[in-house]
């Protein structure tokens, strides 16, 4: 006790000079710290307690203590005669018990590097270990340190569900209400996160701001691949960041910006990425409100589109023009295999655009046009190019106002077509009948794996009264076809060269040349030929006849082609010519399978289609105009169609109704 009544002790201490080594000081009961090893005329304490450090004469108290062993008490055991790390005797240090004789008070050696052997123990030994454990501790490679710093800053709640997550290849966090602070606090451990792959975010209200914070961070982060940032209501501002991350980002392939309040304004941006974009596969634009506008926007960036597989476009407002140049970008792209455009309002006339665009897609596959106000016209429209198309696998129909004439029309179009890849025809909440029913099972005795839903079946159709072939039509066909003259075909019927046959030899004649008439044909012929009815043919006869048959053909040329000049005029019509005007059919050709084009080619006449009105030439038609004029020709005779069909082709004309509507005071088609 010293004289205040507190316990004296003394302590030593250690502490590292300048230069790194260490120097133990002996603190005493009243305050005084020497030096270990210097006695106490080389230090002097002070009255207030501070204490003088001195150099005096001595060795330090790191070559001391380094050099003691530590008993379970913490004194010093007496030097031995062991020898230090320097070369010096140990006997020559002062240990525990002189030190205590030394300042008349207990002393307790603390050994700084405990659990150390003395020879890995130096004083002299300078380290950063704790440097570097500090450095270690600064980084964090999990990034939940820097979540939780940045929600500390910005003043946002830390999400559990993040921090759990965040070193998973998946993060879903949809509806957590993060706003666009949270999209920032959790943008910014993600700008070096290596483990996350796919990141979801839909309906988190994170608005343009918070759009803009993910973006960057996209920028930054060559990882994700996946992102989903539908339901944000993220409107012009976020489609313009969004879209210039996907200019700069190639390692992202399934993007969904669904349900963001995107006007036409805003489909620019969208449309460009698709130009630029040459990674991205999937791209979801659905339940916006793309209009007219918007629609002619994509349909451009869907033409140039060269990487994307899947797109989606369902619930906007596309229509008229703007589903026209959807369509009219599909005829060119050459990526695209799922495309979803349900619950639009494409109707006839975006029916008609799709046609054609199946006439040259060869890579589309999937194709949903639910629910876009498509009438029986329309999908008579649509067969056209269903005919034509040997790749298109599904496609969904259902929910349009589409009647037992229109599915029938589909129907025939996929039986008429021998290279059809259709496995799946949806027609949900569309009505057919018994013939409908009839001609799917025929179908399906050859193709066991067509499906087709539709809701029920009632009745059947009234089949029009078969109507024969005019004979005098097959006859000059056969002619031409064998690149024969009449001269050469009455001269075969002439024994005697007399310049007339009788009914029986004319008879004899056209059964021995197996041309495919039937003997009352054969009968309607020769009353036709024998013009005087005199009981023979001469050959005066047949050519005033043929001569007739070539007025008549160039007056029904005429028109024919009256009736597609007037189709032109039809607001069907001229909006989709207008956007096909100008596609480069020889182009697409070569993406095309042989029998495509051989079925285009043979829908693409130019012998009909460069006429005018009054049966003159004129300047060439562009092929896919005339592919056009060829849709919507409903001629009976444009194809082998059956009795039924020619029946809903007279039943279905868009000109025939559009005259009687207009003749009740109605517009002829809808707008």
């Amino acid at each position: 006790m010293d004289e205040d009544g507190q316990n004296s002790h003394t302590g030593v201490n250690a502490e590292k000079d300048e230069g790194g080594a260490t120097t133990d000081y002996i603190t005493t009961g009243n305050g005084t710290t020497t030096p270990a090893g210097v006695t106490s005329t080389g230090s002097s304490a002070k009255a207030d307690g501070r204490s003088t450090r001195s150099s005096a004469n001595g060795p330090p108290l790191s070559a001391v203590h380094m050099s003691s062993s530590v008993t379970e008490n913490g004194r010093g055991t007496p030097p031995g005669s062991a020898v230090g790390d320097d070369g010096e005797d140990q006997k020559s240090r002062p240990g525990s018990q002189e030190l205590s004789e030394r300042y008349n008070t207990p002393v307790n050696i603390k050994v700084i590097h405990e659990g150390v052997s003395d020879e890995e123990s130096d004083s002299g030994w300078d380290t950063d270990l704790e440097i570097e454990e500090d450095s270690k501790e600064s980084y964090d490679a999990t990034g939940r340190r820097a979540y939780t710093q940045a929600c500390k800053e910005i003043g946002v709640v830390p999400v559990s569900h993040f921090l759990r997550h965040i070193t998973t290849n998946k993060i879903s966090m949809k509806h957590h209400g993060l706003g666009p602070l949270g999209a920032k606090a959790i943008a910014i451990p993600l700008v070096t996160n290596t483990s996350v792959l796919t990141l979801d975010l839909e309906d988190n209200w994170i608005e343009g701001e918070g759009a803009g914070y993910i973006a960057e961070m996209m920028k930054e982060n060559c990882y994700i691949s996946d992102l989903n940032l539908a339901g944000n209501k993220m409107r012009s501002k976020g489609a313009k960041v969004v879209g210039e991350m996907l200019n700069d980002n190639t390692s992202i392939r399934k993007v969904s910006v669904a349900g963001n309040d995107f006007k036409d304004r805003d489909a620019q941006p969208f449309a460009d990425a698709m130009k630029i974009n040459y990674r991205l596969k999937e791209l979801d634009l659905s339940h916006n409100e793309f209009a007219e506008i918007g629609g002619e926007i994509l349909g451009q960036g869907i033409a140039a589109a060269e990487s994307i597989s899947v797109l989606n476009l369902s619930w906007n407002h596309l229509r008229r023009n703007g589903a026209i140049s959807i369509c009219r970008g599909m005829a060119e792209n050459l990526s695209i295999k799922k495309l979803d455009v349900s619950w639009n309002g494409f109707a006839n006339d975006g029916s008609l655009a799709m046609a054609e665009a199946l006439k040259f897609n060869s890579t589309l596959q999937w194709l949903d046009l639910s629910n876009n106000r498509i009438a029986d016209e329309g999908a008579l429209l649509l067969s056209k190019g269903i005919e034509v198309n040997d790749s298109l696998q599904i496609l969904k129909l259902g929910m349009n106002p589409i009647t037992a004439a229109g599915a029938m029309a589909l129907l025939m179009a996929i039986k008429n077509n021998s290279n059809s890849a259709l496995d799946e025809l949806d027609l949900t909440d569309i009505v057919v009948n018994k013939d409908f029913v009839d001609l799917l099972e025929e179908i399906k005795q050859g193709r066991t794996n067509f499906l087709v839903f539709f809701k029920g079946a009632i009745g059947q159709f009234e089949k029009p009264p078969e109507k024969e072939a005019d004979p005098l039509k097959l006859l000059v066909q056969h002619i031409e076809k064998n690149n024969l003259r009449i001269w050469d075909l009455f001269k075969a019927y002439d024994k005697d060269n007399s310049l007339t046959v009788t009914r029986d030899e004319f008879k004899n004649g056209i059964l021995g040349s197996n041309i495919p008439l039937t003997p009352r044909q054969i009968d309607r012929l020769v009353a036709t030929l024998d013009r005087d009815g005199n009981g023979e043919i001469d050959y005066s006869e047949i050519v005033s006849t043929h001569k007739e048959l070539v007025e008549s053909n160039r007056e029904e040329r005429r028109q024919r082609m009256s009736k597609v000049h007037e189709k032109r005029r039809t607001a069907i019509y001229a909006p989709v010519a207008e956007a096909f005007g100008t596609l480069k059919v020889d182009t697409l050709s070569q993406n095309m399978s042989e029998g495509r084009q051989r079925k285009l080619s043979n829908s693409m006449r130019p012998d009909l289609h460069q006429w005018n009105e009054e049966g003159r030439r004129e300047d060439v038609v562009p092929d896919s105009i005339r592919s056009l004029d060829y849709t919507v020709d409903f001629r009976p005779d444009a194809a082998m169609y059956t009795e039924e069909e020619k029946y809903l082709m007279k039943t279905m004309d868009p000109v025939s109704r559009g005259a009687s509507a207009k003749s009740r005071g109605h517009s002829p088609l809808p707008s």
